[in-house]
């Protein structure tokens, strides 16, 4: 009769399986298993380990661990009872809640310690939350009323700046006011005229065609397109303008940039004139040529009197030499007389 070992190597092999496979399915180490299968059951922990090695072997290999335990039962080392009981699952459990009960212990001696570093640790937190709550809404105060100064400081620049400006550019525009009086029949008298010496006309919506005349003379013609605009500056002698335009539906006229009239209302499909005459500005040169035309005047008569001043000494001095003359054959003519 072939032995236990024997046996459990045969319903192995029979099932295919090798030590690997076992090992894999019950956990037990392969030199226990082969130890099982060469019936070298002393390189076992023991002989409670025995039997249940034995046990888990024939039933992983299709055979009854229970029978073959029985039928090979003098092959077999019986287990103690006080290795059973030192094995037993009860006396293991009760291993397991010794383990646990002292590592609950040892927890429980912890608990103090851990309570102490949490407070700390709470403590700390607290006291970091409100400094800086404090601290920041102090300098945020601080700094909203910074800004608020540097706001207000800016408001007083800005308000004083514009001020001297005001102040500034009032007289400047009051020294180049320029004055435009209508005087009716789309005629208009200009005063006051300095550097801005612009004539802009311009159309918005229809083409219309024109012409510029300054002193009677044509300095531009041509015809301006929906939104076009044209320029020109007038010379320093300007004495009157006149603008032509084809029609003036929807015309614009500006002079040094102010606006003037530049619509028939009654018919502004019709041609259209207006005349700028302008005043101030050519009294200087008036002046200067009635000024120039005395002086002229007067270096003339003065050429003229000192041209009779030299005739009249001319005269004399002719009169003169004739008298002399005639006083010397008086005097000859007497001598004769006295000789004889």
């Amino acid at each position: 009769m072939a032995d236990i070992g024997d046996k459990l190597r045969s319903a192995r092999k029979a099932k295919g399986m090798s030590i690997e496979d076992v090992e894999k399915i019950t956990k037990i180490q392969r030199r226990y298993l082969t130890a099982i299968e060469n019936n070298d059951f002393d390189q076992l922990p023991g002989d409670f380990y025995v039997r249940a090695f034995i046990r888990q072997f024939a039933d992983v290999v299709g055979l009854n661990g229970k029978e073959l335990l029985a039928d090979y039962k003098s092959e077999v080392p019986e287990a103690k009872p006080e290795e059973y009981v030192e094995n037993s699952i009860d006396n293991k459990s009760e291993k397991i809640k010794e383990t646990t009960n002292s590592r609950k212990g040892m927890w429980r001696s912890y608990l103090p310690q851990i309570a102490t570093v949490v407070g700390v640790v709470l403590v700390i937190l607290v006291v970091y939350i409100v400094y800086t709550r404090f601290f920041t809404g102090t300098n945020q105060q601080s700094a909203n009323q910074a800004e608020n100064v540097t706001v207000s400081s800016s408001r007083i620049k800005s308000s004083k700046s514009k001020t001297s400006s005001k102040k500034k550019s009032t007289p400047k525009a009051k020294t180049s006011e320029v004055k435009i009086v209508s005087l009716g029949n789309n005629s208009y008298r200009v005063s006051g005229m300095k550097n801005d010496r612009t004539l802009t006309l311009g159309t918005t919506k229809n083409e219309v065609w024109a012409q510029i005349l300054v002193n009677g003379s044509s300095v531009w013609q041509g015809t301006l397109k929906a939104s076009g605009k044209h320029s020109i500056q007038l010379p320093q002698n300007v004495n009157n303008v006149s603008v032509q335009m084809g029609n003036s539906v929807s015309t614009t006229l500006t002079l040094a940039g102010k606006k003037v009239n530049a619509r028939n209302s009654t018919n502004p499909a019709s041609p259209m004139t207006i005349r700028f005459t302008f005043t101030g500005q050519n009294s200087q040169s008036t002046n200067t040529q009635q000024s120039s035309s005395t002086s002229q005047s007067s270096t003339n008569n003065v050429n003229t009197q000192t041209q009779q001043n030299q005739n009249t000494q001319n005269r004399q001095g002719t009169q003169n030499t004739q008298n002399t003359q005639g006083q010397t054959n008086t005097n000859q003519n007497n001598g004769g007389q006295s000789n004889r």
